[in-house]
């Protein structure tokens, strides 16, 4: 370490040095070793098996020296390395983190803010930053499992992600909210072409009152894929007259708007 390993250009010698450190089980010494090669030696500075070693080995054994590691190395495998730093006889969140970002796993990023270190506000402000719709739709998903409705379809929105509507609108109505339900439905509209997502969107506008009968009105005016009959039947029994008088006229069912 401090004489032959320094002076040698040898891939060989280096390789069969740091095996016999291994077998010998000296983990604090490998680090040192690992150190003078990765950190100090600039022929092996950007070997990605020595980097990946050194990271691996101050996690199982000097967790203090791994941030300084991640920060300062740039040739390591980083998936492979967060994924083992969180495990949970490292829980190395922080950690797993910065890697993660470091190395662009965005997705991956939010899920340790969201489901590890558990801080949603930094998750919102991480996603808020990065911007992008997978983020957006990870963190939508979260404040759906958290019942954060308005949240969720805040998140939703900005990720554009009509895949959770059966949820979302499940949630919304065991809520009441039927205006932020409103949002997420003309948005999910674009993307959803289905006689539910239509038909809920309907019967919101008439949940909403009286102030989203023009809305509801024009609605109903343009193609559509709800089922207008029931629609009627739905805001009838919810004793949604305005608007189930506009639904039945639409369809001139004359007898229903009696």
């Amino acid at each position: 370490m401090q004489t032959a390993l320094p002076e040698t250009k040898n891939v060989e010698q280096v390789a069969t040095t740091v095996q016999a450190f291994i077998e010998a089980q000296l983990p604090n010494q490998l680090i040192e070793l690992l150190e003078r090669i990765v950190l100090h030696n600039s022929d092996f500075a950007k070997n990605r098996d020595l980097q990946n070693l050194l990271i691996l080995t101050a996690i199982r054994s000097e967790t203090g020296r791994v941030m300084d590691y991640i920060n300062r190395l740039d040739n390591y495998d980083g998936t492979k390395l967060a994924a083992i730093a969180k495990e949970p006889e490292h829980k190395l969140y922080e950690e797993a983190l910065c890697i993660y970002k470091k190395v662009g796993e965005n997705v991956e990023a939010i899920k340790v803010l969201l489901y590890n270190i558990e801080d949603v506000k930094l998750a919102t402000e991480f996603a808020d930053k990065i911007n992008k719709p997978e983020v957006w739709s990870e963190l939508g998903v979260a404040q759906l499992g958290l019942s954060a409705l308005k949240e969720a379809i805040d998140a939703f929105i900005k990720a554009e992600n009509a895949e959770f509507f059966e949820r979302v609108i499940t949630l919304a109505q065991g809520m009441n909210n039927y205006e932020d339900l409103v949002n997420y439905l003309l948005m999910a509209r674009k993307f959803k072409k289905e006689q539910r997502v239509d038909s809920e969107l309907i019967f919101s506008y008439a949940m909403g009152g009286e102030r989203f009968l023009g809305e509801l009105e024009e609605f109903v005016s343009e193609p559509n894929q709800a089922d207008i009959q029931k629609c009627g039947d739905r805001c009838f029994e919810s004793r949604q007259f305005l608007s189930s008088e506009i639904l039945y006229k639409r369809i001139n069912n004359n007898q229903k708007l009696a």
